[in-house]
């Protein structure tokens, strides 16, 4: 047998000491590339679903409050059963409250651990890629533009990115050897699926892994083999779904689109090979279908296809497996059950791995040629790169929901849902005239009967004083949906606005008795009710709203407690119960100390009590609040009038 010479002995050290550098720091350093591009996310506020998964809901105070996340949906209207994933993001408002921020620092860590987790997975006896290769692989995987989708919006994000690290793990853990390894893999299987819906395809990557014989512990032949490693799965599924028919009663399992897993599949393919540079959110079959992007697309899969069987000998069985990965990872969103969105560059995130492996796989088949290695590590970096650059400027079409829903207006202005998300959003900024003109009324031309539409445009209008216009819109919206409880209450507040009161008391009443709790509600009642002169029926409403919520100052939009304490004191002034009326003004002062009016009426009450010295300080500390309180001054000159004595004390 002939000696290695020297000069090859030293050549096959130094590539030995590389490997083993790079298969050590060379995950440090994706997790740290991948952070570094993601990061910028922190600036970026929340957007879209964050306002119901995030800001709407309490944070968790007990583990009593947690393991009630496990009995509840996602999110509303929709049959989402996320649990861990709520929790995770739940668990983050406990400890930093609606601050934005760290909700996107750990979505960018996230996507690091998924790439670390890939390029594990890859580095597999299994799969036998070079560190190069698998290092590679993990960063096209959580750089492309496709990733991008799944860090930048807090919850959509969370929601693709946990299930899919989990999932990562459980195959990596089932592909190992040992009872313990079998373990972890079952634990990350349930922590997937209670994470989010599509990891029901767990299971079938554990089989298909077991079918092609590629872990390091297949179950052969034996039935008794195969029942002992699947059966532990059928309670899971039992408990899973059993509380998913509890939450939906099935809803959720209506048939989807004859074509949906073809065009589905064409999709994930087109973003992969072709994606578009800019944010293209929840796109219509017409806007992201592109003849070029296809053509390009086909011949870049007809190749990879053709390369693949050229080298079956060789990479045959593991091919074989990331062609099954692809598959199944697509087939949750493949639009067999009607969803939400039929298409969204979240829904390939997981499959894409596959995709990248197999370029992998094929570029390690001649890998000991230097020239194979260098232009396949240059090539791989180019791209890596590329993506890279546009998934960290896609962090702006992120920045808030203005410049999210506009950008989802420009790529796709044809549906509703960016137009009302902008609306609300603008709303929010207090931009109603901008709302009305540029959004709302675009909305309507798009979808006439659209509630939502009328209800916010309603809403925008009466903003502006256009009561009689709000008016229509209010209207219409409950002629589409009578049982529309919000509409039924602002619809009330504009009818009483412009004086017609019986019918305002009328929409409150509606509103009260479909949502009985409906603190706001039960208040504007209380208001017009003291207004008409039926006192004790005013006071039962404003008693009633405390009841529900008391001290707060944010349970229902444009509801402030202070007000109700002081709107309570006036019915009570009105009825001569003048101690009970300044309780409340003291109550509303407490909540809201620089409320003004709230010490002018306190002070009103106590001069009634002939408690004239302390009526003063209360009058003083209204017109320190607001110097040009007319009222305020008003009052305490009379009493000054009526006691001279106090005006010595004051002038002191």
């Amino acid at each position: 047998m002939r000696k290695a010479k020297p000069n090859q002995r030293k050549e096959r050290v130094d590539h030995t000491r590389r490997r083993f550098r790079l298969s050590s720091v060379g995950p440090v350093l994706l997790f740290l590339i991948v952070l570094a591009v993601y990061a910028p996310s922190v600036r970026n506020d929340f957007i879209y679903d964050d306002t119901q998964v995030i800001l709407a809901q309490p944070a968790p105070r007990s583990l009593t409050d947690v393991t009630r996340i496990f009995g509840e949906r996602h999110f509303p209207r929709l049959p989402y059963y996320r649990p861990i994933t709520r929790t995770t993001l739940l668990l983050q408002k406990s400890l930093h409250g609606d601050n934005p921020a760290p909700f996107h620092l750990t979505n960018a860590a996230l996507m690091g651990a998924a790439a670390v987790l890939a390029y594990l997975l890859l580095r597999l006896p299994a799969f036998s890629i070079p560190p190069a290769l698998a290092l590679l692989a993990a960063a096209l995987f959580t750089l492309h533009p496709i990733a991008s989708s799944c860090v930048y919006p807090v919850s959509s994000g969370r929601e693709t990115l946990l299930p899919s690290i989990w999932t990562i793990a459980a195959v990596y853990a089932y592909l190992r050897k040992g009872t313990q390894w079998r373990v972890l893999a079952f634990v990350a299987f349930v922590f997937a699926i209670f994470s989010k819906e599509q990891s029901v395809i767990v299971p079938l990557l554990f089989l298909w892994a077991d079918v092609l014989a590629i872990s390091d512990e297949p179950p052969g032949s034996k039935v008794e083999n195969w029942v002992k490693r699947y059966w532990p799965f059928v309670p899971v599924f039992l408990i899973y779904f059993l509380i998913r028919q509890r939450l939906f009663q099935g809803a959720e399992y209506a048939a989807g689109s004859l074509y949906g897993p073809i065009l589905s599949g064409v999709y994930a393919l087109q973003t992969l090979v072709a994606p578009f540079a800019e944010l293209v959110y929840e796109p219509t079959v017409p806007i992201w279908l592109s003849l070029p992007r296809l053509a390009i697309t086909g011949v870049v899969v007809v190749t990879l296809l053709v390369l693949v069987l050229r080298h079956r000998t060789s990479i045959g069985r593991r091919a074989t497996f990331w062609l099954g990965w692809f598959i199944l990872a697509l087939l949750p969103t493949a639009n067999l059950l009607r969803q939400e969105a039929s298409f969204d560059e979240r829904y390939v995130f997981l499959a894409s791995l596959a995709f990248f492996v197999l370029l992998a796989l094929l570029a390690s088949v001649n890998w000991e040629q230097v020239r194979v290695r260098q232009s396949s590590v240059a090539t791989g970096a180019i791209l890596a790169g590329c993506c890279a650059l546009i998934s960290s400027q896609r962090c702006d079409y992120f920045k808030d929901d203005v410049a999210f829903s506009q950008q989802w207006l420009r790529s796709n202005p044809g549906i509703a849902n960016p137009h009302y998300n902008l609306g609300y959003a603008l709303k929010k900024q207090g931009k109603f005239e901008s709302a009305i003109v540029r959004f709302y009324e675009q909305w309507l031309a798009t979808d006439a009967a659209s509630i939502n539409a009328h209800y916010n445009l309603g809403f925008a209008l009466a903003k502006q004083g256009k009561f009689d216009s709000a008016i229509l819109h209010y209207s219409e919206a409950l002629r589409l949906n009578p049982d529309y409880a919000y509409a039924h209450n602002n619809l009330g507040n504009a009818l009483a606005a412009v004086g017609r009161l019986d019918e305002a008391v009328t929409h409150f009443s509606d509103a009260l008795r479909i949502k009985p709790d409906y603190a706001d509600a039960h208040h504007n009642l209380g208001l017009i009710l003291a207004r008409q002169g039926k006192l004790d029926e005013a006071i039962a409403h404003f008693e009633q709203t405390l009841r529900l919520k008391p001290d707060s100052s944010d349970a229902h939009e444009n509801l402030d407690y202070a007000v109700v304490h002081s709107n309570l004191g006036n019915a009570r002034a009105q009825q001569g119960r003048f101690e009970e009326a300044a309780s409340h003004y003291s109550e509303a002062l407490r909540i809201r100390p620089d409320y003004a009016d709230a010490h002018n009426n306190l002070a009103n009450a106590l001069v009634e009590q002939e408690k004239f010295e302390e009526a003063v300080v209360h009058y003083a500390a209204a017109l320190q609040i607001n110097p040009d309180y007319e009222d305020a001054q008003h009052n305490l000159e009379g009493v000054l009038n009526q006691v001279p004595a106090l005006r010595k004390k004051l002038n002191r």
